[in-house]
């Protein structure tokens, strides 16, 4: 489904933020990306997503690919018209539109005549969304607004979603049902590459994952594979000890002489 071959981004023709990262994700799959904050997750998916622009960045080298469409410096509009459509950090809603605005501005790329069956379903699929139809979207709660930002995409029609940082701000419980949408998602066939500091989260949904780390992919691998490794567990999943360059851990050394 998506491809992306030895990434290289840069900011304000200065600041190198991506240095070669090459990952793919197949159709229907979901595929984890973890790292620190700065570690470029967001900037792959500007990269994604046409965005890189409005932030003075440039891909330098490498190739993205939807299937066979190439991604790289497309516009943003014809990009989530090829299916790709990104959830962005912080939900950014329209706050001054109603529920219901919300998801038709969801669907302001489409030319076919199914928007209002669409709408149904997802607010069938959403509840207190339809209970809250036309209330306006600025006064839904962050767990309301997260799901009201989930379903503006689901209204793309997207054959894969982009979800960066869904669980950020929310309460254990909110998390959970963020989870439970994710699922519901994934039985729907939708590929997702899922962006989240909340690794337990992302590795409990995922079939595999990357961590990326000073603009790099420093590992990868199946998600129960990831969720066993010593050096996800201590850096990511609440291990002992103080943080520091996941590159220098130990265990991580030593797979690389083996793998050298």
């Amino acid at each position: 489904m998506l491809a992306i071959h030895n990434l290289e981004v840069v900011y304000n023709q200065v600041v190198r933020v991506l240095g070669g990262v090459s990952l793919r994700v197949d159709a229907g799959e979901t595929v984890a990306l973890l790292g620190p904050n700065g570690a470029g997750k967001t900037t792959l998916l500007r990269a994604l997503t046409g965005l890189l622009p409005i932030h003075n960045g440039v891909i330098t080298k490498g190739r993205l690919l939807l299937e066979e469409t190439e991604l790289a410096r497309k516009a943003p509009e014809r990009i989530v018209r090829a299916g790709l459509v990104q959830v962005m950090e912080g939900r950014r809603i329209f706050t001054d539109l109603s529920v219901e605005d919300n998801l038709r501005a969801g669907a302001h790329t489409r030319r076919d005549g199914e928007v209002r069956r669409d709408l149904d379903n997802y607010f069938t699929l959403f509840p207190r969304l339809a209970e809250r139809r036309r209330q306006q979207a600025g006064f839904l709660s962050g767990g309301e607004q997260q799901m009201l930002a989930i379903a503006r995409a689901l209204m793309a029609k997207p054959r894969m979603l982009l979800l960066d940082e869904p669980s950020l701000g929310l309460s254990p419980l909110l998390v959970a049902e963020v989870g439970k949408l994710i699922r519901v998602i994934q039985q729907q066939g939708i590929a997702i590459l899922l962006v989240e500091q909340n690794a337990a989260l992302a590795l409990s949904l995922a079939a595999r994952g990357y961590v990326l780390e000073g603009g790099k992919v420093v590992i990868d691998g199946p998600a129960q594979t990831l969720r066993e490794d010593p050096d996800v567990q201590e850096f990511y999943l609440g291990g002992a000890g103080q943080r520091r360059d996941f590159r220098q851990a130990k265990h991580y050394r030593r797979k690389r002489r083996w793998l050298s």
